[in-house]
């Protein structure tokens, strides 16, 4: 989940700041490791997200997964900051052809915090996150591809708010926002290119809201970034 306003509709930031469209919610990036053997640990350096995974077992994995970005107008009367970290556990395998497949869940806890106005205006909530990924893709020593339909679910406590009107309220589903679960499908794939340990790894992918109640929300996953792969299958 990120906190940036994108209401323009760009991958990562916006052209301009919409204040009639103050996202509450987009997806982070997804960790999709496809690990290969117990020991093996991967750690992932990609835009605005660091992701980390191990295998403990011959088939149990772990992940952790933490963003922190922030978003400054170029007037600096607009200020939009995310944090969060979560964490999973899954199960993982492989086929004699490296063809591998992974299931994780896990949950996390994040913040969002606006700021516009000279400050006149704040927003700041806290939110947790669930969620459940299997994956299924291919791996090498050279070339790795993923597909992930990750299914998460948001539940927001109470924001705290002041400055804005009962309209900016209203109009942008604060006074709504703490009462039900938000629930999206995010498909996502991911593609890797490099040498064993150290890939370039690109992702993109896409948020669809399940539920009816109304949010405001980015629709995009994307990030580049590297991956970094220790282990011993490679090296046979």
């Amino acid at each position: 989940m990120k906190s940036i306003s994108k209401c323009a509709g760009l991958l990562f930031l916006p052209a301009l700041v919409l204040y009639s469209c103050r996202t509450v919610y987009a997806p982070n990036a997804v960790n999709a490791p496809l690990l290969q053997e117990k020991g093996e640990f991967k750690a992932a350096v990609a835009t605005n997200n660091l992701q980390l995974a191990a295998g403990v077992t011959e088939h149990v994995g772990i992940m952790v997964n933490g963003f922190l970005n922030s978003y400054t107008s170029d007037d600096k009367s607009f200020k939009n900051n995310g944090k969060g970290a979560e964490v999973g556990i899954g199960y993982f395998g492989h086929t004699e052809q490296r063809i591998s497949y992974e299931a994780y869940a896990g949950a996390g806890l994040y913040n969002v915090r606006m700021r516009e106005s000279n400050n006149t205006k704040t927003f700041d909530t806290d939110a947790v996150k669930y969620f459940i990924q299997p994956s299924v893709g291919w791996v090498t020593q050279y070339f790795d591809v993923a597909l992930t339909p990750r299914f998460t679910m948001v539940k927001y406590k109470s924001p705290e708010l002041t400055g804005y009107s009962p309209q900016e309220i209203s109009g942008n589903y604060f006074n709504v926002l703490d009462q039900k679960m938000h629930a999206f499908f995010e498909p996502a794939l991911t593609v890797r290119g490099g040498y064993r340990f150290v890939k370039l790894q690109l992702q993109y992918g896409h948020s669809f809201k399940m539920t009816k109640n109304n949010i405001n929300y980015d629709s995009d996953i994307g990030s580049i970034g590297l991956i970094f792969d220790i282990g011993n299958w490679y090296k046979k």
